[in-house]
């Protein structure tokens, strides 16, 4: 193997030796236990013949025997340690369970177990047996691990220097000294017992944590009152040697610069939690629909808690969708939803076998028909799952069928009863629901309350209680689940405890949770066990030198006195706005850009803004914020890395300036674009605008937003989101100038039209009737109101106004020079569908495609309004 491939040998000889340490310390224990219980009949064994290391002998695995290799020993060849007097054997192993999950040969320490042999009586427990290790027996237990680690005794004028396998037997340990202190917190007296001096640990090379462990069992350190502490301080050095066990190289720490050990994407203390959630999603599976909420402050840990899920679900089959509902970006509620279903049939086919992704693509197939093009106008990624189908190509003659809000749920409804099942249960998470709308909520209720199809769906939903009123949609959607028997799942997550915390800040600082709890204490009462605000307060400790990594103890110090004297707020925004306000202005510039589109800025945007002079260097801003550790990049984004980093970056902002400076931005962005595809950036150009409409916005741009926010809305109005687009276009309509209908007809048109289609899908009826009326009103020709008639019929036939129907059509086909008779000739017309009916049977399929396409619109809509003459007719004379 190469050097970059080899574990050290001084790595792998300590990491036994703590091994071996581990299994002493049981063996140790479970003396002491069975001593106290016989102690009345059986003659007490001497504590320092019992810590002889002479007394103990070590079973290992031999590599070279079992398969014939010369390499040396490995770190994790130690199975076991056997005690000669008591009689006793420790079987050390790694659980069958952990084996079986975790298979990584390069990574070393793992969770281990001791089996011991002969096992305590049936009428002895571990728990109820009086334990007799007291602090003699610590320091006698240093003592043989001192030995253990460096093949001498710590008081060598007392010993015959013997090691591990040596033959001489250890004496009594050293006499000690009485030293009288003075607990100025108890206001009295003590003494302890200090060995004579010896060479600690560290000095001779060894990590400060095994040589700190061995200091305090020696000298007698409150820390370790009997040999039960020290025997989960060992157990953590074996199962996590890079976090505890071993010190960190001398480039990591050079000028005293050291990162804090903080896991990620640990998820401390919520094991309750897991359980709950991951017991809802096993209902799930088991074919059930289900609802899961959780509640808690920001940086509670919310998101981590669904993230412990997702990798079962993926092992379980199922299909993972994320979403994230972002405060600036609440005016498109839906569009976040159908986001996510959208990017589901990405990982249908990215998860998918060729002969289940062509199961499920005819099933679609089967189910919706010719309803097929509506699911792919609201999930345009559906295409993906059919990949020699060929797109029709179709002219725009503004008939169309208009979707609202029970549409999509349908569609989605009949989507999702194929596609999620039992074995492919499907999972959406959506994170701050504080941000949604109610139609996005009623979306998922729908899906969730589905009672024709059995979906399989979980959906997740975490917010923050602490920001939601009685009223807020979120309750309605849980008062609605509970109406319709849908079970749901409510969880609120508080702070951790203390002593979740303290392993929390244990990790993070590399120290022993026994010996950090004074400092995770006051953690803990600053920040009541918030687990993000805990670290962002620890990183504050770092920056202001109250917590720094000592060089020559190797080891993180800090003066409890002052950091107990640190005065913040219980808001974390106060550590964070601290930190940013200490940034360099390019720095500071870059976060608050990148805040203003939300918690992320997508790669298109970052590229038009480092295109301009004034954001050259934007790229390299980012860069320094990255290093920071304020922002992420992920793949075609820059992420900030909590909600709460955005909220101080966003603080950063003035609020009087707000409003210009996110229009500033926008226009510079529109400038920069103008001319180019902007469907990508359309969203985040209008709304970053839309903040100076009307009173920013100058008169000669008025119309360029205007028509800015139409193609905003006319893109909503294509993902079906209905609110989104009246949003939008209602901005276009604020623009317009008083004689717009002279000035600007054909964008008048188009722009009355499209309010009119999203006011009715958003069931505004009155809104929609109006914006017809214009169009009626000010058309030039029949022609230019034809797709304005169209509509007006089909809502009045949805209202089931069915005669007012009819007599719009008769008057536009009038309009269209087309004759309704007062009366039909039966046999006649029977005699002329006969005809038709016999020349279409001579035909084949292929002579329906070849036929010419119809090209005239106005036929066209002569066509629609004949159909529509004939629905409303028949529906007056079947009423």
């Amino acid at each position: 193997k190469g050097s970059d491939q080899m574990i050290p040998s001084k790595k792998q000889s300590l990491l036994r030796k703590t091994t071996v340490a581990y299994g002493i310390v049981e063996l140790l224990r479970h003396s002491r236990t069975v001593s106290s219980y016989q102690r009345l009949t059986t003659a007490l064994i001497c504590p320092a013949k019992e810590c002889n290391i002479d007394n103990f002998v070590v079973h290992i695995f031999s590599h070279d025997q079992a398969m014939g290799s010369t390499e040396q020993t490995q770190w994790n060849d130690v199975r076991g340690v056997s005690m000669i007097s008591p009689a006793l054997s420790a079987q050390i192993s790694e659980p069958f369970f952990l084996s079986k999950i975790i298979d990584d040969n390069t990574q070393m320490g793992m969770y281990l177990e001791v089996d011991i042999t002969p096992p305590l009586l049936n009428n002895i427990t571990s728990d109820g047996a009086e334990q007799t290790s007291d602090s003699n027996d610590c320091h006698l237990f240093g003592v043989l691990l001192y030995e253990l680690c460096t093949g001498m005794c710590p008081f060598p004028a007392e010993s015959n220097g013997n090691t591990l396998l040596g033959s001489s037997s250890q004496k009594e340990p050293p006499k000690k000294r009485s030293t009288v202190r003075y607990d100025k917190k108890k206001g009295k007296s003590y003494s302890t017992l200090q060995a004579k001096p010896y060479t600690p640990l560290q000095e001779l090379g060894f990590p400060s944590s095994i040589s700190l462990l061995v200091q305090n069992l020696i000298d007698g350190h409150d820390a370790y009152s009997s040999l039960d502490p020290a025997g989960s301080d060992i157990h953590l050095l074996i199962s996590d040697p890079d976090c505890f066990l071993f010190d960190l190289e001398d480039s990591a720490v050079q000028g005293g610069s050291m990162q804090l050990h903080i896991k990620e994407g640990k998820l401390y203390g919520r094991e309750k939690e897991v359980s709950l959630i991951t017991d809802a999603f096993c209902r799930v599976s088991a074919g059930k629909s289900e609802a899961f909420f959780i509640g808690g402050y920001s940086g509670s840990g919310k998101t981590m808690l669904v993230q412990s899920l997702t990798a079962r679900v993926d092992i379980a089959g199922g299909y993972v969708l994320t979403q994230k509902v972002d405060q600036m970006s609440k005016e498109r509620p839906l569009l976040d939803v159908l986001s996510a279903f959208n990017n589901l049939c990405l990982l249908m086919r990215d998860k998918s076998s060729p002969h289940d992704l062509l199961e499920v693509a005819n099933k679609i197939m089967h189910d919706f028909e010719s309803d097929f093009s509506v699911l792919a106008r609201l999930l345009p990624n559906i295409n993906v799952l059919f990949p020699q189908l060929v797109k029709p190509t179709t002219k725009d003659t503004g008939i169309e069928q208009v979707m609202n809000l029970p549409n999509v749920c349908f569609t989605l409804q009949r989507f999702m009863r194929i596609v999620s099942s039992s074995l492919t249960p499907v999972m959406l998470f959506l994170d701050d629901l504080q941000w949604a709308g109610s139609t996005s909520l009623k979306l998922i209720q729908a899906l969730l309350s589905d009672t024709r199809g059995s979906s399989c769906f979980f959906f997740v939903g975490s917010y923050r209680d602490n920001e939601v009123h009685d009223g807020h949609p979120i309750f309605d959607l849980m008062s609605s689940l509970d109406s319709c028997g849908v079970e749901s799942t409510k969880e609120h997550l508080s702070g951790l405890n203390q002593n979740d915390l303290n392993m929390m800040i244990s990790e993070s600082v590399r120290i022993f949770p026994r010996l950090c709890k004074p400092l995770s204490d006051i953690i803990f009462e600053k920040t009541e066990g918030n687990p993000y605000f805990a670290l962002e307060f620890l990183r504050s400790l770092v920056d202001s030198r109250l917590l720094k990594y000592s060089l020559r103890e190797r080891r993180w110090i800090w003066d409890e006195s002052k950091i107990l004297s640190q005065e913040i707020t219980d808001n974390v925004l106060y550590l964070l706005s601290a930190k940013m306000t200490s940034l360099p202005e390019d720095i500071q510039l870059a976060l608050k850009v990148v805040s203003c589109f939300g918690i992320k800025a997508d790669e298109c945007v970052v590229s038009y803004l480092s295109s301009t002079s004034q954001y050259s260097d934007f790229r390299d801003w980012l860069d320094q914020a990255i290093n920071e550790g304020c922002i992420q990049k992920l793949e075609k984004e820059f992420r900030f890395v909590h909600d709460k980093v955005r909220e101080a970056a966003y603080g950063l902002i003035a609020d009087s300036n707000k409003s210009q400076f996110h229009y500033d931005l926008g226009i510079l962005l529109y400038s920069t674009s103008k001319g180019q595809d902007l469907s990508g950036t359309v969203f985040q150009v209008v709304d970053q605008i839309s903040h100076g409409i009307p009173s920013l916005i100058q008169p000669e741009l008025q119309i360029d937003i205007a028509e800015l926010n139409f193609s905003a809305g006319s893109r909503a109005m294509d993902f079906s989101d209905y609110e989104t687009a009246y949003s939008y276009l209602n901005n276009a309509l604020s623009l317009l100038p008083k004689n717009h209908w002279s000035s600007h007809y054909d964008f008048s048109l188009r722009l009355f039209f499209l309010r009119a289609k999203a006011a009715y899908s958003c069931g505004n009826i009155e809104e929609a009737y109006d914006s017809l009326k214009k169009i009626l009103e000010k058309g030039r020709c029949i022609e230019d109101t034809l797709d304005a008639h169209h509509l007006h019929v089909t809502i009045l036939h949805a209202c089931e106004e069915s005669d007012e129907a009819y007599i719009m059509c008769c008057e536009v086909l009038s309009q269209l020079n087309e004759t309704i008779p007062d009366s039909i000739d039966i046999p006649k017309m029977t005699a002329v569908v006969n005809e038709t009916g016999g020349m279409l049977a001579k035909m084949s399929d292929e002579d329906l495609l070849e036929m010419k396409e119809m090209d005239s619109t106005t036929l066209q809509f002569t066509l629609s309004f004949y159909t529509l003459l004939v629905s409303s007719s028949t529906y007056s004379f079947l009423r």
